[in-house]
């Protein structure tokens, strides 16, 4: 973190210098990526279970395992690139 003396600064200066700050911050903020479990990835892509057994096996999700869980946990990065197809109804 940074900080900013207001003693000797314009305030477009400072206003730069806090928009350069909070840029920062949420490029911290958006590299973060969470894992995920199986059920959380099929809920946030809404993606069958077929699908996403295909895209385990085609190599755009790989299983991470975790020390002290049973179960094997996914990117959210690597989940978000499943693509689904959705049927039209047609009426």
């Amino acid at each position: 973190m940074e900080t900013i003396l207001l003693q000797s600064i314009t305030v477009d200066e400072f206003m730069d210098k806090v928009r350069a700050m909070i840029k920062e911050e949420l490029k911290i903020a958006l590299q973060q990526d969470q894992l995920l479990t199986k059920e959380g990835a099929l809920k946030i892509t809404g993606a069958s279970n077929a699908v996403f057994l295909k895209a385990v096996e085609q190599g755009i999700v790989k299983p991470q395992l975790v020390k002290g869980r049973k179960k094997a946990m996914y990117l959210e990065s690597e989940v978000l690139k499943i693509e689904v197809r959705r049927r039209r109804i047609v009426s």
